[in-house]
């Protein structure tokens, strides 16, 4: 083979990875399509990922289903009979629009005290039972991640034996570093007790509350805290390449115990981004209304908010033992991203911080001398 053949030879064969080098650089994007987006987040570790991306009145899907020996390949699928995952914290958004609707309804007030609302059932510590509602939806009440040593069921899964009774007793010794209001921790404690309250205010289960106000009229027939006769459909769970099995939840389901589709989510996510003009009314515009702020996002009814090149970005992450989950989306371009993974280790932070980010600047070029 002549030398000139050799270095055009070579050329073709290494085209194709310098493009997918170039390609893993450049930010993913509600741009990127599905299949790239999923390949380059659940890369070869075992488990399913499903990726739906909104943009321009369009959506798409794709999936990819890995064994722990290697990579399957990415495919195309329609939105009907898509695997199920565990959508972990993003369950929070629906309970903060639960409690939007109850706010619209003047059911509920922000300003209402967990003193007064669980009044004649627990007796709180002064700075416990001065806790608001705006503050538990926003991170802002105090209190730590989860109770102090919870009860951990099999698989690590802190949530599950942790019923109402419980739950309460461990409020009335808890004991809080700080007065509220302050700026976090993020508490998944503080969601799910939010959850409970409003199953207490409506005399029923907080998975029936967001079947009759959100997934019904909604048409979300694949989300439920329960999966009954669709467990089949349950995408296996990993973390990294060690099978996990699925966690159950009690009194804390509102901090985490949706299971759903990427489908599915993405209509969750066009009825939050239709405003009071769509399916869940003036809900869905007060569900997105900053009330907080972290150190590094706003905080509406539970939703994450960044400002990225003029407009804003409404998102959430989710994890369970062995599952993965983001959901993001951008009403003034009506354009949403969705993933769902059965692998607690597949990079829905990275793909948040992707879209929700501004892009790095560009590093300087040293003068020569």
């Amino acid at each position: 083979m002549r030398r000139s053949h050799l270095i055009a030879w070579a050329i073709a064969q290494l085209a194709p990875l310098l493009t997918a080098a170039c390609a893993q650089a450049e930010p993913l994007s509600f741009a990127t399509p599905p299949a790239e987006i999923a390949a380059r987040v659940m890369r070869d570790a075992p488990g399913s990922i499903v990726v739906g991306v909104l943009r321009q009145g369009e959506t798409r899907f794709a999936m990819q289903r890995n064994s722990v020996a290697q990579a399957g390949p990415v495919r195309e699928i329609a939105a009907d009979g898509q695997p199920i995952f565990e959508v972990g914290s993003i369950s929070k958004l629906f309970t903060g629009v639960l409690l939007a609707q109850a706010v619209e309804r003047g059911d509920l007030s922000l300003d209402d005290t967990l003193g007064t609302l669980l009044a004649g059932q627990v007796t709180l510590p002064r700075e416990t039972a001065s806790i608001t509602l705006r503050q538990l939806v926003t991170h802002t009440g105090c209190l730590p991640g989860m109770l102090p040593a919870p009860p951990m069921a099999e698989g690590g899964n802190p949530f599950a034996h942790t019923d109402r009774a419980r739950l309460l007793a461990g409020l009335s010794t808890l004991r809080l570093d700080r007065v509220p209001p302050c700026n976090g921790p993020y508490s998944s404690l503080g969601l799910g007790l939010l959850g409970q309250v409003l199953a207490d205010r409506y005399g029923k289960p907080w998975e029936l509350l967001v079947q009759e106000n959100i997934a019904v009229p909604l048409g979300m027939k694949d989300t439920m805290q329960h999966l009954g006769p669709e467990t089949g459909r349950l995408a296996p769970g990993y973390e990294d390449r060690t099978p996990r099995a699925p966690w159950d939840f009690d009194a804390l389901a509102g901090a985490g115990a949706l299971r759903s589709t990427a489908a599915d989510l993405l209509v969750f996510a066009r009825a939050l981004m239709a405003g009071r003009k769509g399916p869940l009314g003036a809900a869905a515009e007060r569900a997105l209304t900053p009330l907080g702020h972290s150190d590094i996002y706003e905080l509406g009814y539970a939703v994450r908010i960044r400002e990225n090149a003029g407009r804003r970005l409404y998102f959430h992450t989710g994890q369970t033992g062995g599952y993965r989950a983001l959901l993001v989306f951008a009403p003034a371009t009506q354009e949403a991203a969705v993933m769902v993974a059965s692998n607690a280790s597949a990079g829905a932070a990275r793909m948040a911080d992707d879209i929700t980010l501004p892009p790095p600047a560009p590093a300087r070029r040293r003068s020569s001398r």
